[in-house]
């Protein structure tokens, strides 16, 4: 993708003579060579050609590792925890001198960014989650300090950034079932989370997920107050929802560039050309 972008690889790290690159977070778990990814990443971060924030599963892997002040994982080593970073744990296992330092890296990687004519974030930009992180941590960085505390916690800066990382879900009524396409069950569902809910069918609203919803209208009792993202905000530019072919330009202020190249998808960039109104033939595909 860089190559097709006209980055070259130059002094160990790529380059490109005009642009940098922005990556939106989800670098380990998703996929081979876990730690080929972090490096290729950090050397274009360190030498000024790219920049780069945290997603869900960099925020999984940093708490497996850091330790609360009794000493005990602030995300429990339970088998379903380790399953789920078992290929960044198994490289890290091999590595030490590599686990050692791109944790200590991705601590230093913001949790979001702001530009002159965009924001990019890893999944929802929330305007009171944003202010909120702001006020109560300027930093903007996933150290130990913060981690030790929202996970100690569990409170609204906690919540902030669960959603900010993860996006909005939405709880099914508990008679409804829903099963995904292994079987499982399901009763939460990823959701637009630039749209209001009222008047939204339950396929209508969602987004991202893998499995199908109802077409009917989601009753008022059960609708939550989303602020909505309006079409005149700043461009936003996110990953996290694996669409495949349905990533891209999602609205005229909105665009997914997690096409799934890690569960049979491919890779996708925009290539923005400082316009506020996003434009799907900005989309490059490898």
């Amino acid at each position: 993708m860089l190559q097709t972008l006209g980055y070259k690889k130059e002094a160990g790290f790529y380059a490109h003579p005009e642009r940098k690159a922005v990556f939106v977070g989800d670098f380990v778990d998703r996929g081979f060579r876990v730690i080929d990814s972090l490096c290729l990443i950090k050397n274009m971060v360190d030498h000024g050609s790219a920049f780069a924030i945290v997603g869900n599963h960099e925020l999984n892997v940093l708490a497996y590792y850091t330790k609360d002040d009794e000493g005990n994982s602030l995300r429990e080593h339970s088998l379903k925890n380790k399953a789920q970073i078992r290929r960044t744990y198994l490289e890290f296992q091999a590595n030490k001198e590599a686990k050692k330092i791109y944790l200590k890296w991705l601590r230093s990687l913001p949790l979001f960014l702001e530009f002159d004519g965009f924001r990019v974030i890893h999944a929802c930009w929330d305007q009171e989650a944003v202010d909120l992180i702001k006020t109560k941590h300027p930093d903007n960085r996933l150290n130990k300090k913060f981690l030790r505390k929202i996970y100690t916690t569990k409170g609204k800066l906690y919540d902030a950034c669960m959603l900010i990382l993860k996006g909005r879900e939405f709880a099914l009524p508990n008679d409804l079932v829903i099963k995904d396409s292994y079987g499982i069950k399901r009763n939460m569902f990823r959701i637009k989370w630039w749209n209001k809910m009222e008047g939204e069918s339950f396929s209508s609203l969602a987004f991202g997920n893998r499995f199908r919803l109802p077409n009917y209208t989601i009753p008022l009792e059960l609708c939550e107050n989303i602020p909505p993202y309006s079409e005149q905000e700043l461009p936003v530019f996110f990953g996290h929802y694996c669409l495949n072919g349905q990533a891209g330009v999602v609205r005229d202020n909105l665009c997914c560039v997690d096409a799934c190249v890690a569960n049979g998808g491919h890779l996708i960039a925009y290539r923005w050309d400082g316009n506020t109104k996003l434009k799907q033939e900005n989309i490059v595909e490898v």
